[in-house]
């Protein structure tokens, strides 16, 4: 059985991150479905997002991905001694938009310089 999804639906999750996340925030710790208070409240680095940080690509009945550009800042709040480091994209209201682990995990100082990786998000056709 053949199955295909227009890329217009498959844009549409990733358009709700390109167009609704205005943040970036390295947080020293999260848990699936944390909420959006939890989640900026273990904010240790922000960044603001605008449309240009963001691209969508791939051909119509293939997977389209969404590029996001790289970006730094300085860390507001040390990590603690044992971080299990994630990224967080949030609307800056009350919405937490999409979460993804970072995998360093190192110990962050309040103070330091922050480089947040180009990074992909993939919506995919179904299978």
């Amino acid at each position: 059985m053949a199955k295909y999804v227009h890329s217009d639906v498959l844009d549409g999750g990733l358009n709700a991150i390109r167009n609704g996340a205005i943040r970036m925030l390295l947080l020293k710790t999260y848990i699936p479905a944390d909420s959006y208070a939890t989640v900026t409240g273990n904010a240790i680095c922000e960044v603001t997002m605008a449309s240009g940080d963001y691209a969508l690509t791939g051909a119509d009945g293939a997977a389209r991905v969404l590029s996001v550009s790289a970006k730094s800042g300085a860390a507001f709040a040390n990590s603690g001694a044992a971080p299990d480091l994630h990224i967080a994209f949030t609307d800056s209201v009350s919405k937490v938009l999409l979460v993804t682990d970072e995998t360093s995990d190192q110990v962050i100082t309040s103070g330091n310089t922050i480089n947040f990786p180009s990074l992909t998000y993939t919506s995919s056709q179904p299978a």
